[in-house]
């Protein structure tokens, strides 16, 4: 049997897609953060205090965001389907991981790149599967 998309889910089960839209917004909103993170443990020489501590904060909300997804899969009443939940777990785990090794200074990666742009585009496609008068946002018109 096809798994179903991401759209039909959303349909299903809105007040899942509100939660895990709202999810995926704080962790797009997160992206400059980690961005500046990686960037100051690239530099050459000590990071300032408030710059690490800015690290730990940026890496402790991406592990937040995590496991607040991990609890949105166990708990039934949210229906949160594989559909969604697998690819944003997986986006949730490479930001955590790049973070980490930038604060933990083993092999800073460059930036985040590309997993930015997926992450972005996974937070675009719940916000198309909104509903506006009874319709996808997708479907409407001029928006």
């Amino acid at each position: 049997m096809p798994a179903r998309s991401v759209a039909e889910w959303a349909r299903a089960a809105p007040a899942a897609r509100d939660a895990v839209l709202a999810l995926a917004e704080q962790a797009v909103g997160l992206q400059p953060a980690a961005e500046a993170v990686i960037q100051w443990h690239r530099l050459d020489g000590e990071v300032a205090p408030g710059d690490a501590e800015e690290g730990r904060r940026v890496e402790r909300t991406y592990q937040d965001l995590a496991d607040r997804l991990r609890a949105m899969v166990l708990d039934p009443a949210v229906a949160l389907d594989p559909v969604v939940a697998e690819p944003l777990a997986g986006l949730l785990g490479q930001h955590l991981e790049l973070v980490r090794r930038a604060v933990g200074r083993s092999r800073p990666p460059e930036g985040i790149g590309p997993v930015a742009g997926e992450l972005v585009g996974l937070r675009d496609l719940l916000r198309r599967t909104a509903t506006v008068r009874g319709r996808l946002v997708a479907d409407v018109p001029g928006l």
